[in-house]
């Protein structure tokens, strides 16, 4: 039997750049839904459920990095693949894509082959991370993919995002190893960011865990960051 095609939903205000990005995806295989605002966006996204969002920075009637967050804080799609396709270049505006919680920004124009490997990529990735064997637990820590939430203790956090699980996960899992920023970026998250980012999203991530847990996470000078508990 054959499966079905993947669907990607395409946000972007400027009809011959939506378009283009969607003759490009149909071509590799994809089904494509589009929209030019934010609005039928989010309709979209919820009524379609598509496999991956691509949105673009400026819309006509709202922001791609707001709508960004509105798919994170969906309850049950919040994990989706998000990418950032936009004009904005300065890095300041990339570090605010991802911690929108944007998988990976690439800036206007992209070639059509980088952006299917990107899609096809980031797909891939969450095939795996859904087929995986099952939670990892650590002790007195449980990290739960299926449920995408960690108990430790008679608490439970529930509020990571996709990036923030997937740190904590990595540094549970290969304890007491020390991860370097590089690594986090592209072993943990698949993608080519600033190193300043991982270190926001590890601020966020003590912030929602637990103190004692949160305490477990040390920062090694010079080297990168590691669990001990």
């Amino acid at each position: 039997m054959v499966a079905a095609p993947k669907t990607v939903l395409v946000v972007e205000d400027d009809p011959v750049l939506r378009r283009a990005t969607a003759l490009v995806l149909e071509g590799a295989g994809f089904r494509v839904l589009q929209s030019d605002g934010a609005a039928v966006g989010l309709h979209l996204f919820q009524s379609e459920s598509p496999d991956l969002a691509i949105l673009d920075w400026t819309l006509p009637d709202g922001s791609g990095l707001e709508l960004c967050g509105k798919i994170r804080a969906h309850k049950t799609l919040g994990k989706t693949p998000v990418i950032m396709l936009t004009s904005r270049r300065q890095l300041q505006e990339k570090a605010e894509g991802f911690k929108a919680g944007a998988d990976q920004y690439l800036v206007k124009p992209v070639p059509a082959e980088e952006l299917v490997l990107w899609v096809s990529a980031l797909l891939k990735r969450i095939s795996l991370e859904r087929d995986g064997e099952g939670p990892l637990v650590a002790g007195d820590v449980t990290v739960d993919d299926a449920g995408h939430l960690v108990r430790f203790g008679d608490a439970t956090v529930t509020d990571l995002t996709p990036k923030e699980f997937q740190l904590f996960r990595g540094l549970v899992r290969l304890s007491p190893r020390v991860l370097s920023r590089r690594f986090i970026l592209a072993q943990l998250w698949r993608t080519v960011a600033v190193d300043g980012v991982v270190d926001t999203h590890l601020s966020n991530l003590r912030k929602k865990l637990p103190q004692r847990l949160a305490d477990r996470i040390q920062a090694v000078p010079g080297k990168g960051f590691r669990y001990f508990p």
